[in-house]
């Protein structure tokens, strides 16, 4: 066996060690990187469930202290219009606000609207008279805006009297949930969905990588989609195939108001593939870098070896 041969045989058993090294870390690169992915799909939904929660512990305190004026406490005095499109115009996170009388039609609001506008049908309105208190409704289509909302509603009392007028209500437009998502730095490839306690598609943001024909706001979930346990008042993972039909990892949330049972869930997902992607741009540098070292130790080999064979050619001719 050649000197060069000798050389090559050295550089490539010590070698081994160093691939067998980098097959291990490839690994554990591997289950570092799906482990990031699943904490930042969690905090996503976490971060969207705290939002949702910190949203009507506000709306709480708002509702509360309009319900004391006096001037909302006769729903048919005319500045009430005026004067709830003026408190309209510095909130956000809502449609409209209005006040409804306790036969469920409109006494006015933020919006246009006539007197022929009943919403006596609604949850937040049935439930806010009977428990008076401040209640959260399940999700509904507004019917004056069209959107995708939740109903908060305040009992309203008389003056000087227990009795009530009727409550007054805001509506939380849960598109606007959507564009926090956004903002706050969701994945591109994620998909962001609302769906309430029945089932329905509220909130929908498809995958920027993925069809979207299947994702209609008032669609139902199909039964692979991840169905909510009810057992964990934080986020968690679940798997299924999400409404374009791929299959994702799921991170999912209750929305909630207090300890009251949940109004839906929030969910945000990511596809398998998508979840290896970052693992496998890490692994295939690192890869490049050990394929370059070998490359270099191959030629410092031959290298070295014409070396030897160089210095030993003189002796061999004197000798």
């Amino acid at each position: 066996m050649s000197t060069k041969t000798r050389m090559f045989v050295l550089v490539a058993l010590a070698f081994l060690p160093t691939l067998g090294l980098y097959l291990y870390a490839n690994r554990s690169i591997a289950a570092a990187h799906r482990m990031h992915q699943e904490a930042e799909l969690l905090h996503q939904a976490d971060r969207m469930g705290l939002m949702y929660e910190r949203i009507l512990s506000q709306s709480e305190v708002l509702l509360g202290a309009l319900s004391k004026m006096p001037e909302l406490r006769n729903p048919r005095q005319p500045q009430c219009n005026e004067m709830l499109s003026s408190i309209m115009g510095h909130l956000t996170y809502y449609t409209a606000i209005q006040l409804i009388e306790a036969d469920g039609f409109v006494a006015c609001g933020s919006l246009a609207i006539d007197e022929s506008l009943y919403v006596g049908d609604r949850y937040y309105h049935q439930a806010a008279l009977n428990n008076r208190q401040f209640t959260v409704g399940n999700f509904n289509v507004g019917r004056l805006t069209g959107k995708p909302i939740v109903g908060l509603a305040y009992p309203i009392e008389r003056l000087d009297t227990p009795d009530l007028t009727g409550v007054l209500a805001v509506y939380l437009d849960l598109d606007e949930l959507a564009n926090s998502a956004y903002e706050t730095g969701m994945p591109r490839a994620a998909t962001f969905t609302v769906v309430d306690r029945e089932g329905r598609v509220m909130v929908r943001v498809p995958s920027r990588q993925s069809a979207s024909g299947a994702d209609t706001v008032g669609a139902s979930v199909p039964a692979s989609f991840p169905t909510p346990t009810g057992e964990f008042p934080a986020a968690y993972l679940a798997s299924g195939v999400d409404l374009d039909g791929v299959e994702r990892l799921f991170a999912l949330r209750p929305l909630r108001a207090s300890s009251s049972r949940a109004s839906g869930h929030v969910y945000f997902g990511l596809a398998e593939e998508t979840l290896s992607e970052g693992s496998s741009a890490v692994a295939l540098r690192y890869l490049q870098i050990l394929a370059l070292s070998g490359v270099f130790l191959l030629v410092l080999a031959w290298l070295f070896s014409r070396a030897l064979r160089a210095g030993a050619e003189p002796r061999n001719a004197l000798g």
